[in-house]
């Protein structure tokens, strides 16, 4: 039997609508105090006037002065004699009481509900038996909303906001039916006098039903797409380690890769897909894009509801040419129905980093370095007068005699004897600066996040907000403060009328004092403090020390530098204000169509400020440096720059987002012919405005916030001679860094897209997508405008056929195949129909002049990207086993790049389309139920592969062997390949060898000139990837580990890269392994030290060791990314508490890894193309405390 019963429709009058409407817009900004009122009850008051009404008349207007909702079957009230109705200031039970007085209908409340029921002949009342009880999730959060029926009936209540149920039975025997979205239903017998504590499990499959593309939420079962999904507690959990909501989704999706070496790109989807264009997923926020730094900026974690990712084209064509790399659409939460109760919610965490690790960086100790130093040491060919006079053997312009070759000078000089100087040698090795400057300029970094959510509603208006605060401490004493505000609110006027509205403001503060920057090369045995605490003087690495004496004699000003006092007064801070507003609009039209609008206005306001006070090194120096000495005795120099005040830099960034959007979308079921149709078509405009402004005074005071005026345009155009101190080698010094700069860049884009889906008998399914884009980025050529991007997809729900029916194991079974054509787009100011200019000015050239920044190129178009998916989505031994499995190929043609000019057009090279590239793979996901019951197991595995290929480029010039080395794209290989010689050993005097192309060793990168001697050693981007997580619990116990890899791709190895010279900083421990005589070539790989660096520059090649075969790894590897322990408070002690739940966690990242190289690097930590180490850090550890309030 067809069921009757619905929720009361209203049809109110569209001006009284629309003035509600506009009423409501304005409070939207502010907490609604209706929203915080008690829930309705039958004591609220009501005034009507009503002539010749109905009961649905009635309803309307009861439901406008109060917010009460009634439900009622159709069929009772429509044969209820037309009634008037007056009432002034009575409650809603008196007006009920009179109108229902002897009728056939009765009613009755249910909290803000109330009832309509028709009286039977005889009226029993209703038994006073009830039954009660608590419904909760598997991590003990209770579950508002979930349905509860008396088998075999209608009658049945909903759970409240703490997951608390009360129902009346009209007997001891009866069974409860329990179900809500997401979860699996279930049925629980009653047992007399007991309260029932249910425990309700997810439903995987049903979760991954509906999924959200930006423009419309669909049912996966209509569509062929491939999507991943992510829940925002599996986000909020990891969090607290990560610190980043983005970083927080490695491993939880397949397909999605997140890169941490340094040069790499961070997020990628399915592999690369540009060259030179955006390479980054699309990101977007609750229906609209957003840059990856602003969503990380102004989202809270605790905000987030689920992530999205589309991979294929079927649903990421639907955002054109931004979304060839795959989007990542962000869902933020919104309030629920709490009968008018607000349910507020703490979550809390704190994270320590700690040190990072400088023993893996592989400098030398300071014995190893002055042994290193006493063994090269060559005055013979670096004689004392040419250090002191000239910069033999630096990379500076001014002689400087280090520390540790003083003593050794000295004796040569017989200044010292080998006494003295063995023994300042050996006070030199044997001083350490690490715990220094550990002590001085760093400290343990750890960073908190603290968030105070709120959410309530009933009825018409439901919101949801939150407050965050995290603090983020770096090691270099770097202080990041951020405050973020959210206030999302939905309105649901009648039931074809619906409006959200979200605001969001957050603001970065960010300060650090300008003070002395660690590097972890410098010479080990420099001291910041003597024994007596006092500050060292560090002056002896800037000059030579007589040298230094004569500037200040001269100048009068002193150049000394002691790290630790120096800049005291400076400052180093920034702030950045971004404010968002999305409001969107949905109104039911007919049957299955509505339209939909959107509009979000975003501003970014940035200030950064730096000062270096007139005592800093760097303001002394500049000093000196544009000051002449005195031309009599008693004269005194001549300064051309302020003498007092320091260097002020003050940088301001505007930033305006825009998106307008309007659609129309269709979405109906007919029963008739078992089918079901969706689609919507639309339009979209939005832009981008960015204006930056900056200045830098000399002889600022930050006190008066005044500065010293002086001829800047005449030392920028003629600068001055004979300074006391030189810039360079020239006897002129002039100033380069301008006063005032300026900037505005500005793009704009207008849209046209639709889609549809067509189902029929819930198991065929056709879908198609398109889309146009126009843009002040494209050229203006007409062959290269216009040109859609598109997807057409199937899927088969093949367990639904009849003859799968017999398989009983099998729940789900879904065949999935999609193809499309998506885009990606230019990046601003890089390439378009016109020239592109921008204005230079300066005292170097009177009036105003135009710089081409890029030449016109009106045959530019996107990049674009056809993707062909096939997948399959499956379910076994009801849902315990489920998961899916994509394979897909992607061909991007019109790659974006530089592309070699006629050299008579003024240009070398322009941006233009230039190549192809492939990429294949398969993407494999699986969740396992492995034991449920008081003791839960769950398993979830992702394993991505993926194979990318250069098809076709352009260069400017034919690769060498020696420039092959440094390309990221060569034809016919992998995007980001690495090249390497083939290594043939050292020779007997030390140089590195390899074979050329016809397998003679040679020294010099000159005699190779056949790439055919160079060896293809595969890939930096891990073609292999993934995560394994293992979820256990046990009561209010739960234990998670996650193991994430990446396999099968290489690096080069961190090697010493001083073969010449002089010792100016610290030096690699392999130094110490060099070649050193003949023979030595058949123990060691290392190549000798040549003193002289033009003659080890023309004998032979250093570069043949570094970039040989011999020296690239493979980089592979497997870490444990997290390790969570979580305890759920026993609920006598969370109702002592006021509390719902209380959750304590303790989470640690990268306790230990596994990495196929033998060398102790970690990949994570390494720049993989140029092999050097990049800071390394040990595990975190997090403690966090989420609280529900009751």
């Amino acid at each position: 039997m067809k069921s009757n019963w619905k929720s009361a429709v209203f049809s109110v009058k569209k001006s009284k609508t629309f003035k509600i409407m506009r009423l409501l817009m304005i409070f939207c900004f502010f907490f609604v105090s209706g929203a915080m009122a008690n829930g309705y009850s039958q004591e609220q008051v009501v005034s009507l006037n009503l002539h010749q009404c109905d009961v649905n008349t009635l309803c309307q207007e009861i439901w406008k002065q109060t917010g009460l909702r009634f439900i009622y079957n159709e069929e009772h009230v429509k044969n209820l004699t037309a009634f008037d109705v007056k009432a002034d200031k009575k409650t809603v039970r008196e007006v009920l009481d009179q109108v229902f007085d002897n009728t056939s209908l009765r009613y009755f409340f249910e909290q803000d509900v109330i009832y309509i029921l028709a009286k039977s002949g005889q009226v029993k009342k209703p038994e006073t038996k009830q039954a009660s009880g608590t419904v909760k999730d598997k991590k003990g959060e209770p579950l508002p909303g979930v349905t509860v029926l008396i088998k075999g009936t209608h009658n049945g209540v909903v759970t409240d906001i703490d997951g608390n149920f009360m129902i009346k039975i009209p007997s001891d025997t009866v069974t409860f039916v329990f179900s809500f979205v997401g979860m699996k239903k279930q049925e629980v017998k009653y047992a007399p006098g007991k309260k029932l504590n249910i425990v309700m499990e997810e439903d995987v499959e049903q979760m991954e039903e509906v999924v959200v593309t930006g423009y419309q939420t669909l049912s996966k079962e209509r569509n062929a797409g491939s999507f991943g999904i992510v829940s925002g507690s599996e986000i909020k959990e990891r969090v607290g380690l990560t610190g980043s909501v983005l970083e927080s989704m490695e491993g939880l999706t397949s397909g999605l890769n997140i890169n941490y070496a340094d040069g790499q790109d961070k997020y990628l989807i399915r592999g690369l897909t540009s060259i030179s264009s955006n390479r980054s997923p699309l990101f977007v926020v609750d229906g609209v894009a957003m840059s990856s730094e602003n969503f990380e900026n102004m989202v809270n974690s605790n905000d987030i509801e689920n992530i999205t990712f589309l991979k294929d084209a079927t649903a990421a064509s639907i955002w054109g040419a931004r979304a060839a790399n795959g989007v990542v659409v962000i869902t933020t939460k919104k309030g629920k129905d709490t009968d008018r109760k607000i349910k507020i919610s703490y979550d809390g965490s704190f994270t320590y980093k700690g040190m990072p690790d400088f023993g893996y960086m592989q400098y030398m100790s300071s014995g190893t370095l002055i042994k290193s130093a006493t063994e090269i040491f060559d005055p013979e060919f670096y004689t004392w007068n040419a250090v002191t006079t000239t910069n033999n053997g630096i990379s500076g312009f001014l002689p400087i005699v280090y520390p540790h070759e003083l003593p050794m000078y000295k004796a040569v000089n017989k200044e010292y004897t080998e006494a003295e100087r063995d023994e300042e040698l050996a006070r030199l090795a044997s001083l350490n600066n690490r715990s220094q400057i550990e002590d001085l300029f760093m400290q343990p970094a750890f960073f908190t996040n603290h968030s105070l959510s709120f959410m309530g509603g009933s009825g018409v208006h439901r919101y949801y907000g939150s407050l965050g605060f995290g603090n983020d401490q770096t090691n270099d004493k770097v202080r990041t403060n951020k405050y973020m505000l959210n206030l999302k609110q939905d309105f649901n006027f009648t039931d074809w009328l619906k409006i959200d509205l979200t605001v969001n403001l957050a603001m970065t503060d960010k300060k650090n004092k300008s003070m002395y920057s660690v590097d972890n090369s410098i010479l080990p045995y420099m001291m910041f403090k003597d024994e007596n605490g006092n500050a060292l003087s560090h002056s002896v690495l800037n000059f030579y020390e007589p040298d230094r004496l004569n500037y200040e004699n001269l100048s009068g000003v002193s150049l000394d530098y002691i790290p630790l006092e120096d800049n005291r007064d400076g400052f180093n801070k920034s702030t950045l204000l971004n404010a968002r507003v999305n409001a969107g609009i949905e109104i039911k039209l007919w049957k299955g169509l509505s339209y939909s609008g959107r509009f979000q206005y975003q501003r970014s306001e940035g200030k950064a400020e730096q000062f270096n006070d007139q005592e800093s090194f760097s303001v002394r120096r500049e000093l000196v440096e544009f000051a002449q000495a005195a031309t009599t005795e008693n004269g005194v120099p001549t300064f051309y720059l302020p003498e007092t005040g320091g260097h002020y830099t003050n940088t301001s960034t505007y930033n305006t987002d825009w998106t307008v959007r309007n659609q129309l979308m269709y979405d109906r079921n007919f029963e008739e012919s078992a089918s079901h149709v969706t689609g919507l078509a639309g339009m979209e405009v939005r832009g981008t405005l960015t204006n930056s402004h900056g200045t830098f005074s000399r002889g600022y005071d930050p006190q008066t916030m005044t500065y010293n005026s002086y001829d800047e345009g005449e030392l920028i155009k003629n600068g001055i001679k004979n300074p006391i101190l030189k810039q360079g080698t020239s006897a002129v010094n002039k100033l380069t860094k301008k006063h005032f700069t300026d900037s505005e860049t500005e793009y704009r884009f207008v849209s046209f897209y639709a889609n549809g889906a067509y189902t029929y008998n819930s198991k065929y399914t056709l879908n198609a997508s398109i889309r146009v884009d126009q843009s002040n980025l494209f050229g203006s050529d007409p062959s290269v405008q216009y040109k859609p991007v598109w997807s057409v997809g199937g899927a088969w729900t093949l367990g639904q056929e009849n003859f799968m029916q017999r398989i009983g194991w099998l729940d789900r079974l879904v065949l999935r195949f999609s193809y499309g054509l998506g885009g990606n787009s230019p990046d601003p100011g890089l390439g378009g129909p016109y020239d592109v200019l921008i204005v230079t000015q300066d005292a170097t050239y009177p009036g105003k002049g135009y710089n081409v920044v890029t030449p016109a190129n009106d045959k530019l178009t996107w990049e674009k990207t056809r993707t062909v998916n096939a997948g399959v989505d499956f379910s076994v031994l009801q849902g315990r086993l489920n998961g899916s499995l994509d394979a897909y190929f992607k061909k991007t043609t019109d790659l974006l790049g530089n592309v070699p000019l006629n050299p008579v057009t003024g240009w070398v090279n322009a941006l233009a389309n230039l190549g192809t590239m492939t990429n294949k793979g398969f993407e494999f996901s699986l969740n396992s139920q492995n034991m449920s019951g008081v003791f839960n197991w769950s398993t979830n595995f992702t394993l991505t592969y993926n194979k990318n290929k250069i098809e076709e480029l352009s260069v400017a010039n034919a690769l060498s062997p020696s420039s092959i080395i440094y390309e990221n794209y060569v034809e016919g290989y992998a995007a980001g390949s690495l090249f390497a010689y083939r290594w043939a050993g050292l020779d007997n005097m030390g140089d590195p060898q390899v074979y050329d192309e016809n397998g003679e060793k040679v020294k010099l990168t000159q005699d190779l000139t056949d790439l055919k001697c160079m060896r293809y050693m595969g890939t930096m981007q891990a073609p292999w990837y993934g995560g394994l997580t293992n979820t256990f619990s046990y009561k209010g116990i739960e234990l998670s580990c996650m193991f994430v890899y990446n396999l099968g791709h290489k690096m080069r190895n961190d090697v010493n890269q001083f073969y010449a010279g002089r010792i100016t900083s610290n030096l690699h421990k392999d130094f110490d392994k060099r070649w050193r005589q003949p023979g030595d070539e058949n123990i060691t790989d290392i190549p000798s030290y040549e003193a002289n660096t033009k003659t080890s520059t023309t004998r032979r090649d250093i570069s043949l060791y570094r970039f040989s075969d011999q020296q690239v790894l493979d980089a592979s590897y497997i870490k444990l990314r997290n390790l969570s322990l979580a305890y759920a408070l026993p609920s006598g002690i969370c109702d002592r508490l006021s509390a719902e739940n209380i959750k304590i966690r303790f989470q640690v990242s990268n306790l230990f890894y596994w990495a196929a190289n033998h060398q102790g690097i970690d990949p994570e930590a390494m720049n993989l193309r140029n092999g050097v180490r990049a800071t390394q850090f040990g595990p975190s550890w997090s403690i966090g405390l989420t609280v529900n309030f009751k």
